[in-house]
């Protein structure tokens, strides 16, 4: 991803030469924490680099298993944003990302339901995972009011989805002491099994909605 970064950031450089119109933004929302930095290309088009990134931790349940999870987010977006005047714009791009869940699992009653077959605590001596989107690079669509490169302080928004991608999920069980091998192996193939549910589950977040406010100085 540091790559992708410095190339961006590049591109917008060697772009912003071209016009005196420059603005940096401070913003939060559904895309975490982060910035913006703006430039004026021609009368009714900006070149916008940003980032934003947040972890959040929150225990679930999902396919039958009780988690702990903790979500991390982290992108940077190269958009265009094309004003349409009133202060709306539209807004296109690309968001690179590292959007990931990392699970733990977690007995409940001393027991875990893996695939349907109730396992005692015992039997699992560790279960974790991981569920990551796409390729890391995600079209971007959305509306906005405000422009970041405007001289002054002002108010921005931007609202959209962007499309991460299928989520792939990947589980690692490890077997309790006390389990024989052909056991061990049904556990395994269980989670195996789990693991496929979980995917088929996350279906629903190929898109993601992108919701962020933020304030503006421009120079």
């Amino acid at each position: 991803m540091r790559n992708r970064i410095l190339i961006c950031a590049g591109f917008l450089l060697a772009s912003g030469m071209a016009s005196a119109d420059v603005g940096i933004g401070a913003m939060v929302g559904t895309q975490g924490y982060g910035g913006d930095i703006a430039y004026n290309l021609i009368p009714r088009v900006d070149a916008r680099l940003g980032f934003a990134t947040y972890t959040y931790k929150r225990s679930f349940s999902e396919s039958g298993v009780d988690y702990d999870g903790k979500l991390k987010i982290a992108g940077v977006r190269a958009l265009a944003d094309l004003n349409i005047g009133l202060g709306f714009r539209v807004s296109g791009g690309v968001v690179f990302h590292d959007n990931k869940v990392d699970l733990t699992g977690k007995p409940s009653n001393n027991t875990y339901n893996i695939n349907g077959t109730t396992y005692n605590s015992s039997d699992v001596a560790s279960l974790k995972g991981r569920i990551k989107f796409g390729n890391g690079v995600a079209p971007y669509l959305g509306l906005g009011w405000g422009r970041v490169s405007n001289a002054g302080i002002g108010f921005y928004a931007d609202i959209g989805a962007m499309y991460q991608g299928k989520a792939t999920t990947k589980l690692d069980i490890t077997c309790g002491a006390a389990l024989s091998a052909s056991q061990c192996d049904q556990l395994r193939a269980d989670a195996a099994a789990e693991q496929g549910q979980v995917e088929n589950e996350l279906r629903r977040y190929r898109w993601y909605p992108v919701i962020n406010v933020g304030l503006s100085v421009g120079f």
